[in-house]
C-alpha cells in the first residue's frame, strides 16, 4: 500500500491545493516587492510606481496563461 497521498496525488483536489499554495506564495513575494517599493520611493511616485510593477506582473502572467 502506497498510502492515501499518493492515491490522490494526481487528483483535482490535490492539484487545486497546489495551485492555491503557489498563488499564496506569489502573493506574498509581491506584496513584499511592492512593500519595499512603496518604502523605498515613498509618496505619490511610490504609490505610480507600485502599481505599474503590479501591472507589469500581471500583464505577464496573463500573456503565460493565454500562450500556454
Amino acid at each position: 500500500m502506497r498510502g492515501p497521498l499518493h492515491a490522490l496525488w494526481n487528483t483535482r483536489l490535490i492539484g487545486t491545493y497546489l495551485r492555491l499554495r503557489v498563488g499564496f506564495l506569489l502573493a506574498g513575494v509581491l506584496a513584499l516587492a511592492g512593500g519595499a517599493v512603496l518604502l523605498g520611493i515613498g509618496g505619490l511616485w511610490g504609490i505610480l510606481t507600485l502599481f505599474g510593477l503590479v501591472s507589469l506582473i500581471l500583464l505577464a502572467f496573463g500573456l503565460v496563461l493565454i500562450t500556454r
